[in-house]
């Protein structure tokens, strides 16, 4: 007779959208989900959400499991099982997850719930360890920008003396001057007597350079010469601008779609709720405990960097299946009004067909919970924070 735990604070299917599944088969989903001692691919600022995930995976189970995997990529296939009527408050934030009771095992109501799972993670297989990695480290942040781009040394070296800007009448070459610039920045000695138009010229230039300096990066001593400086925004821009004419969008970009993992979880039927907290969405006046709720479709989640706050947020977006949701609602939102230039608060109405997704901004010691509607016609999508910052209660017993 299996024993369940009775915890009621979880984080189930949000959690699983980080899953990291093994080729085995076992009953229980904390054997192959977050388990105890396998890596996890998330920041240590994040320690409380891969805690409750683990919590959680040893009260559901899972069959008919089916796994392919590459090296930047994996899927899933896999019905999981939810026993005697359980509820999931996700991290004690009073959103709820009810899998519907469709089955019975032993004489007991279980939920029986098929979903589809992927994760994706376009940075090269350990180019990113959450042990070592800094986001803010712009040195290595200008390499992964050229190994995104698939470049050379040389390419860059080029791409160096392409971006310099030289007085018409300078009575040197570019390539001159880049190497006595380079010389003097990093206090070493470059051979500047060179033909300039013999084949592999760049290639030697790369080797001198990491001769001198005793590196093995030839392009970094020309990163401490044109784009780094004390300030760390500033070298961020220049970055930025060095690699604007090779790739769309910069450091802020390559971090979140590049160097940082995503997934999804599919839910291929209407198994799931989530039911919305009274106090902040009302379908008549506020505490009217309506029981708002809608069908899970999709949850996907991103794990970005925000620069200017200096943080991690793990994103996750909640779709619901069409004309699942329980009734229109109300709620109090922020939102940038176009007319004023300012932020205003007030009462949004969400009809039934209107709403796109929910939002969930998982920050290291908070959440913050965004409403995205769609509209008809020529209007375009809107988006709106709700007024209430949820506070993560850390270390639940």
């Amino acid at each position: 007779m299996i024993k369940w735990l009775n915890r009621k604070r979880a984080t189930a299917l949000f959690l699983l959208a980080f899953s990291c599944f093994s080729a085995q088969f076992r009953n229980g989903l904390h054997r192959i989900y977050m388990e105890e001692g396998q890596p996890v691919h998330l920041p240590s600022e994040y320690s409380f959400f891969v805690d409750e995930a683990r919590r959680i995976s040893g009260e559901i189970f899972y069959q008919d499991h089916q796994r392919s995997a590459g090296d930047n990529s994996s899927f899933n296939s896999l019905a999981l099982i939810f026993f005697q009527n359980r509820t999931y408050d996700f991290l004690n934030t009073g959103f709820v997850i009810v899998p519907k009771m469709n089955s019975t095992m032993m004489g007991k109501p279980i939920a029986t719930v098929p979903v589809l799972n992927n994760n994706t993670w376009k940075a090269r297989p350990g180019m990113v360890d959450f042990d070592n990695y800094d986001p803010r480290f712009n040195a290595a942040n200008f390499m992964y920008m050229f190994i995104r781009l698939n470049m050379t040394n040389e390419q860059v070296l080029a791409h160096f003396l392409n971006m310099m800007d030289l007085p018409y009448d300078s009575k040197v070459s570019k390539y001159v001057q880049l190497v006595r610039e380079v010389g003097k920045a990093n206090k070493i000695s470059l051979n500047e007597k060179v033909d300039e138009f013999q084949p592999g010229l760049l290639t030697r230039l790369c080797k001198e350079i990491n001769t001198k300096t005793g590196g093995t990066e030839c392009t970094i001593p020309l990163y401490k010469t044109y784009i780094e400086t004390p300030d760390e925004e500033k070298t961020r821009k220049n970055i930025d601008t060095f690699y604007r004419s090779l790739a769309i969008g910069g450091v802020q970009e390559m971090t979140n779609e590049y160097l940082l993992p995503r997934g999804d979880l599919e839910i291929t039927q209407k198994d799931v709720q989530l039911q919305l907290p009274d106090a902040f969405f009302y379908a008549g006046k506020k505490n009217d405990h309506s029981g708002v709720a809608f069908y899970i479709n999709k949850i996907e989640q991103q794990l970005t960097y925000d620069f200017e706050k200096k943080t991690y947020i793990l994103v996750f977006r909640v779709t619901p299946y069409d004309n699942s949701l329980s009734s229109d609602f109300r709620f109090s939102g922020e939102y940038f009004d176009m007319l004023k230039g300012k932020n205003q608060t007030g009462e949004i109405e969400v009809k039934k067909d209107e709403l796109k997704s929910l939002e969930f901004s998982l920050y290291p010691d908070k959440m913050e919970v965004r409403v995205n509607m769609r509209k008809k016609g020529n209007q375009s999508d809107s988006r709106y924070l709700i007024k209430n910052t949820f506070k993560i209660k850390k270390n639940n017993p």
